[in-house]
């Protein structure tokens, strides 16, 4: 029982760390517009041309899925999640310290761009395997409430980052400050690599290798034989996308932009819907325990569907009070599906491909949820001012996502069956 904390405990706090080096573009990413996309004073295609380099992560984590799920059901989790943290301070050094525009002209972009991709490709490998990692290691005891702690520590890491972003960008603070943040990132690194080398292998991996089960080409297997798992994590890793970076990122230009809520403002309100996530995901996780997996995910996805309308009706109203209210209920909204669904998820393929299968189908998920569907939002309503936009998103999307739980739900018994026979060996 010791050793399973102490291994659940160190997915937690590795995951932590590497997402406040992931999260710290976002938290700077109009200054970082600013100094390395200049626009000649257009500050709406100065910020667009800042989240392409967010795009580019999310665009990247696939590859590191399939990169990272391969080593990690070859040659086992541990290894995978101790190369993701490893290469992630990286480049989180190079941004800190690369010149701008203005001195390196397109070489500059450029740079950033290539370590966004390095940062995506280990954000990829990270995320769900540091889950799988854990949960492997947990078995049954509590599963939603191991994958919620491991969402919850990775809203940690990037809560982190909003507050030294709240520190570091205020008026008296001289215009590089913001390099100060990824250079304690580049150190942070190191620490999480410390924390991941005293881990051991999950068991479950154990058992495989023992029985020599390893699977040679885990991605296309699990495509392959399990075609409509992959497509359901495809889709919940688009809703889990697209609420958790309109709480991080996307309600911080919506209001700044277009309600005139000022930036240091926008950060405290986003402050207090990651504080609400944090908590909310390993309760959530507990419920999903009592319930059931499908049962739970359904009923998630019913609430996002039925709070969308009065979220953004708050958003819109004047005063604080309502904005508060509404950050609340959408910390809830991204906590009651981002922090059951690993325990969920998981479910959905054997142990053989379980890290390639999960990993690369979740990202591609959250690349089009995460990075792809904001700046449509963001577009539609700059376009048009139908302030609405993300109202209508969250509702279409949380539709297709009951459905494909709906119809996924009682093959899961079909392969978790195929698991337990895998893993008895010959």
């Amino acid at each position: 029982m010791i050793g399973r904390t102490k291994t659940v405990l160190a997915s937690t706090i590795g995951t932590a760390l590497e997402f406040y080096d992931f999260m710290l573009y976002a938290v700077f990413l109009e200054i970082i517009g600013d100094t390395f996309f200049p626009t000649h004073g257009d500050h709406f295609l100065s910020i667009a041309f800042g989240w392409m380099g967010f795009i580019a992560a999310f665009i990247m984590r696939p590859f590191g899925a399939t990169v990272f799920g391969y080593i990690g059901d070859q040659y086992g989790r541990r290894i995978a999640l101790i190369l993701s943290v490893t290469l992630m301070g990286i480049p989180t050094f190079i941004i800190g310290v690369l010149p701008g525009y203005a001195s390196w002209g397109l070489a500059a972009p450029t740079i950033l761009i290539l370590c966004r991709l390095l940062q995506g490709l280990c954000t990829g490998g990270e995320y769900n395997g540091s889950a799988i990692f854990a949960l492997e290691h947990a078995g049954k005891n509590n599963p939603g409430l191991t994958g919620g702690l491991i969402t919850g520590a990775s809203i940690i890491g990037a809560l982190a980052a909003n507050m030294v972003g709240k520190y570091l960008i205020q008026p008296d603070m001289p215009d590089w400050s913001w390099r100060i943040a990824f250079g304690m990132g580049a150190v942070i690194s190191l620490v999480g690599l410390y924390i991941r080398l005293y881990t051991s292998e999950s068991p479950e991996f154990e058992k495989l290798s023992k029985n020599k089960k390893v699977e040679k080409s885990p991605l296309i297997t699990a495509i392959r034989n399990h075609w409509q798992s992959s497509l359901t994590t495809v889709i919940i890793g688009t809703m889990n996308g697209l609420l958790s970076y309109t709480l991080l990122k996307f309600l911080d230009i919506y209001l700044s932009e277009y309600f005139d809520v000022s930036k240091n403002d926008t950060i405290q309100f986003t402050n207090i819907g990651l504080i609400i996530y944090v908590f909310a995901a390993p309760a959530l996780g507990l419920v999903l325990d009592k319930l059931g997996g499908a049962q739970y995910m359904k009923k998630a996805c019913l609430f996002v569907f039925i709070v969308s309308i009065p979220l953004f009706y708050l958003i819109q109203m004047p005063g604080s009070f309502s904005t508060v209210v509404a950050e609340l209920i959408l910390g809830l909204c991204v906590a009651s599906i981002a922090g059951p669904q690993h325990a969920f998820v998981q479910t959905l393929f054997p142990a053989k491909d379980r890290y390639s299968g999960v990993a690369f189908n979740f990202c591609i998920g959250m690349a089009i949820g995460g990075g792809i569907l904001p700046i449509v939002m963001l577009y539609i309503v700059e376009k048009t001012r139908f302030m609405y936009t993300p109202t209508i998103t969250f509702m279409i999307v949380s539709s297709i996502c009951f459905y494909a739980i709906h119809k996924i739900q009682d093959k899961r018994h079909a392969i978790m069956a195929e698991d337990e026979a895998l893993k008895a060996g010959p």
